[in-house]
């Protein structure tokens, strides 16, 4: 009898236990819910980069947002204001049951246009603070716009540039890739290149080309031939202006991304001003026409404030002395023959 009580002793531990754990109680947690007014307004990407061929005179921007069940209007406000862009509205526009805003018109006056330079705009919406727990995206968002050309290197072989400042005008000289503006004077009927009218031709970022500079500057060598390649002019804005492009181009003060420093520990960013440019000699074979072109160039640290071009040395200098250096660079360029009709 002692041994039975034993054993159903033994069967009522476990139960026992069990009891004592069941202290445990099942509860559900809500997840949290936006209020019910949040718009969650949002720019899909907070920097946006825009590039305009010529004749373009505006871009359109949109504007998403997490809750769209309701049509809704969202001011929107430019955080640096400098009277260069003008939009449209100045509220994203939304339809009942729409994601994405009515679009926004970004115009600009063309004829204050660089071309080639960008130029930001900044966007606000919201006072930049999200409204909604699970809003995506940006409430500020910069867009970068630039004017351009459409260049291609695919219809022009790569050619050796051989330059005075690099120490190689008499040597084997630096590889660079030959661009040419393939909607430049586009003839509506032939929309490809037209090698039997002008071309604009260029060598981008020079002095990072040559290996003289590891940031890309603004220093592209750009220039204007004719029918056969010959006479060669710096595209400027009076080649612009006279073809009725209301755009301006720079040909001085081109940011060539190198910088001299002098001894008293002044840091001036290193400019070019193109001087000229003309046809060295010139051969013809069986599928190309080959150029040999000039350029001549100047080089100086350019102090800004001071409005001041010092001369460049291998050296820190004491005290700046005011002037530029000239140099001269040359390169074959192989333009692709005209098929004969």
């Amino acid at each position: 009898m002692k041994l039975n009580k034993f054993f159903f002793g033994l069967l009522m531990t476990p139960a026992v236990m069990m009891v004592g754990c069941s202290d445990y109680e099942d509860t559900e947690v809500a997840s949290p819910e936006a209020d019910a007014d949040a718009i969650g307004a949002y720019f899909e990407s907070s920097a946006v980069s825009e590039q305009l061929s010529l004749g373009q005179t505006s871009f359109k921007i949109v504007l998403n947002r997490a809750s769209f069940s309701e049509a809704v209007n969202v001011p929107v406000k430019a955080t640096d204001p400098d009277n260069f862009f003008s939009l449209s509205d100045n509220q994203f526009v939304f339809d009942a049951e729409k994601q994405v805003s009515s679009p926004i018109t970004v115009t600009f006056n063309q004829s204050v246009v660089e071309l080639q330079k960008t130029y930001s705009l900044k966007l606000q919406v919201a006072d930049g603070v999200k409204d909604h727990l699970y809003g995506a995206g940006y409430t500020d968002a910069t867009y970068s716009m630039v004017i351009d050309y459409a260049w291609k290197s695919d219809s022009l072989a790569s050619t050796m540039v051989k330059d005075e400042y690099a120490g190689t005008f008499d040597k084997e000289g630096a590889l660079a890739a030959v661009e040419i503006a393939k909607d430049f004077e586009v003839d509506e009927e032939k929309p490809s290149p037209d090698y039997t009218k002008n071309s604009l031709v260029r060598i981008s970022s020079f002095f990072a080309t040559i290996g003289k500079s590891k940031a890309a500057g603004e220093d592209h060598i750009q220039f204007v031939v004719d029918k056969d390649h010959k006479n060669p002019q710096f595209l400027t804005t009076d080649y612009l202006a006279n073809n009725e492009i209301s755009l301006k181009v720079n040909t001085t003060k081109l940011a060539t991304g190198m910088t001299q420093k002098f001894a008293e520990e002044k840091e001036y960013p290193i400019c070019m001003d193109l001087v000229g440019i003309n046809v060295e000699a010139a051969t013809a074979e069986a599928k190309t026409d080959n150029v040999t072109y000039q350029v001549t160039y100047e080089l100086y640290a350019f102090d800004e404030k001071a409005d001041k071009k010092y001369l460049l040395s291998t050296e820190d200098d004491t005290v700046p002395v005011e002037g530029n250096t000239q140099y001269k660079a040359k390169f074959e360029v192989k333009f692709v023959k005209a098929s004969a009709e």
